[in-house]
């Protein structure tokens, strides 16, 4: 069964927090404005981020990728613009037609676990993409049970999976459980692009290098473990316009392997209004958390501007 048929992806309360919180570093690049941007992202039947970058930052060039060529109708009756283009078949298939000398934000919001096909997403964008653009990932990284019997399994499937080069020889079983694959899987992606990036590189000047910085390493539990990474690439001379986008000025960016943890606290109503109205705190301020646990007031803190408010409906 297709992921749409089993989970709505509107109403995942950390996932649409993190829509929002890219939707806000995004706003801030500086290579051109954001509206000349073209989005590639894989919509599902519901489109929520296709309607979210349109209608906040303004995108107007949209291509959706969509390997469920069987449900076509039920996706062209979803559409919710008019510019948004449908590519049918997979990302192997269809992302290398996409034109990367536009300018792009692109979302490879998977819904299973890192494989092979995805890295060879990775490196045909990093291969052909211009300066200015966002490479976003996600990937489902439930955490395997670790067996006592077999303490190196999963490692050793790892190895065969992606290659023994990929895989660092010093990570066990025991490293996996919780958010230990979702490490595994930010290091491959991030060295995948990064040897890409080096076989580009190597027939070019070096004041035409390309290059890339890490800027989502997002964490997050909605029914599934998911890792999201994401970064941007620019040529080496525009190394101060990237620094001007000043993305480390937002409290949830992560430049490395330290994750921010996408945590949404149940809130009552007046828990959440109690919150909202000591926001924002000033500096060395600890929130006053009243009677709830003081770790769901701490959560609300960090996302207090992109929690999730369900009281309203699409249309």
């Amino acid at each position: 069964m297709s992921s749409y048929n089993r989970i709505d992806y509107r109403i995942r309360p950390a996932k649409h927090a993190e829509r929002l919180m890219m939707c806000d570093a995004l706003r801030r690049l500086k290579f051109a404005s954001v509206e000349s941007y073209q989005y590639v992202g894989l919509g599902s039947v519901y489109f929520t981020d296709f309607s979210l970058f349109h209608k906040a930052l303004g995108v107007l060039k949209m291509i959706s990728i969509e390997r469920e060529v069987k449900d076509r109708p039920r996706f062209e009756f979803n559409l919710p613009f008019a510019n948004v283009e449908m590519r049918w078949g997979s990302t192997s298939v269809e992302l290398p037609g996409v034109d990367l000398r536009l300018r792009t934000i692109a979302w490879l919001d998977y819904d299973g676990p890192l494989d092979v096909a995805m890295l060879n997403d990775m490196q045909d964008f990093a291969m052909r993409v211009v300066t200015g653009s966002v490479l976003i990932v996600s990937v489902q990284c439930n955490p395997p049970v670790f067996d006592a019997t077999d303490p190196t399994k999963h490692v050793t499937n790892l190895a065969k999976a992606f290659g023994k080069e990929r895989i660092d020889p010093t990570i066990t079983d025991a490293d996996l459980p919780g958010f230990g694959l979702a490490k595994v899987f930010r290091e491959v992606i991030i060295n995948e692009i990064a040897v890409a990036i080096a076989d580009r590189n190597g027939v070019l000047p070096p004041s035409q290098h390309m290059e890339f910085e890490q800027i989502f390493n997002f964490q997050y539990a909605d029914g599934a473990h998911m890792l999201t990474v994401g970064g941007v690439f620019f040529d080496k001379g525009q190394r101060g316009l990237f620094t001007s986008c000043m993305f480390g000025d937002l409290n949830f960016v992560r430049p490395g392997p330290d994750a921010f943890r996408i945590g949404i606290p149940k809130l009552t109503l007046r828990e959440l209004r109690m919150l909202e109205e000591q926001m924002p705190l000033a500096p060395g301020r600890r929130v006053a958390p009243g009677p709830m646990p003081r770790r769901d007031a701490s959560q609300f803190v960090k996302i207090y501007r992109y929690f999730p408010n369900f009281a309203t409906v699409d249309l």
